[in-house]
């Protein structure tokens, strides 16, 4: 006789609230960055970040923190 799989509700399972949880309250300490660019130009980033299926504000952070390696002492 086989086992009938249980389907896992959402919800009901501690890793993912866990999961949910870290997502809602990052680690770090974060500041809201707000700026104003050409809506063209917006439009080819978030298109292009859809495109290679990462998120814009990674997309942000990295290229701030290579600005800042390469303009700081």
């Amino acid at each position: 006789m086989s086992k009938v799989p249980q389907i896992m509700k959402l919800g009901n399972n501690a890793h993912l609230n866990k999961a949910l949880s870290a997502i809602k309250h990052p680690s770090l300490p974060t500041k809201k960055l707000q700026i104003n660019i050409p809506e063209a130009l917006h439009k080819q980033f978030k298109l292009a970040c859809l495109s290679n299926e990462v998120d814009m504000t990674s997309v942000v952070i990295e290229l701030v923190e290579n600005w800042l390696k390469e303009n700081t002492v």
